[in-house]
């Protein structure tokens, strides 16, 4: 089986950082551990790749939790520069996350991912219900716990203007969604920032979960025009704060497990 995204490239992107980021329930933020019960790749209409994650069990509870992570932009790049960066380049939030789910669960980043086509349930707008599609699922990744730290945040309601753009309702309406901002290697309650570092010095002694759940606990985020976008901009890809991925001096990530798995 070839790699499912090994046309994406992390080489040359700086290096990962620890950074404490400022119907349907919400969950509350916290950090989650659960099982990982589907993951498969998909597209918008517009042509940015997604991860599409459900997990259940363990802190879920009864209730399944289900995000679809944006990887790439419109143009399939998963890399962004800045004008305040220069010619640095970045990893997207997005990709960021689902590749150190990989990481911490079955030790491969996310372009060494092979994919298995397999018949899913999905939602289908036209049809107003979920309907079995083909999909192409990162197979390996079923069945493995993973802890994942979740905010909650509070964003404006769209609506499209005489333009088609999305903009704020009128009527100030809003609404609460999750988005995992956070990955843990479970046994180890490592990130994958940590796990380097722990690679690099052996008196290394991880940290980022508690001061992680410190600060983010409880804590519902602002992301409204009322609140200037106060934790992320409302309606841009799920997926954690921009942190940036690779090593440090445009070298290439280490392709081997950091969690001995």
């Amino acid at each position: 089986m070839t790699a499912l995204f090994g046309n994406l490239k992390t080489e040359g992107t700086e290096k990962t950082e620890d950074r404490l980021g400022g119907g349907f329930q919400p969950l509350d933020t916290d950090i989650y551990t659960g099982i990982i019960k589907l993951a498969y790749a998909g597209q918008s209409s517009g042509g940015a790749r997604s991860v599409t994650f459900i997990m259940a069990g363990g802190d879920f509870g009864d209730r399944e939790y289900r995000e679809t992570i944006y990887i790439t932009n419109r143009a399939g790049e998963n890399t962004y520069t800045t004008a305040k960066t220069g010619d640095k380049k970045f990893l997207l939030p997005g990709y960021i996350t689902a590749d150190h789910i990989c990481q911490v669960t079955v030790g491969k980043e996310l372009n060494q991912m092979a994919g298995e086509e397999k018949m899913v349930n999905i939602y289908d707008a036209e049809a107003g219900k979920e309907v079995p599609k083909s999909v192409q699922c990162l197979v390996e990744l079923h069945g493995k716990e993973v802890s994942v730290g979740i905010v909650r945040k509070t964003e404006n309601q769209t609506e499209k203007d005489g333009s088609g753009n999305y903009v704020p309702k009128a009527d100030g309406s809003t609404r609460d969604v999750n988005n995992i901002e956070k990955v843990w290697n479970t046994a180890h309650r490592m990130t994958v920032p940590e796990a380097r570092a722990k690679q690099d010095d052996a008196n290394f002694v991880p940290g980022f979960w508690d001061k992680w759940q410190e600060k983010n606990k409880g804590v519902t985020r602002d992301g409204t025009t009322k609140g200037n976008g106060q934790g992320g901009a409302a309606g841009r890809p799920g997926g954690g704060a921009p942190q940036g991925g690779g090593n440090a001096g445009g070298q290439p990530a280490a392709r081997t497990s950091l969690f001995g798995s």
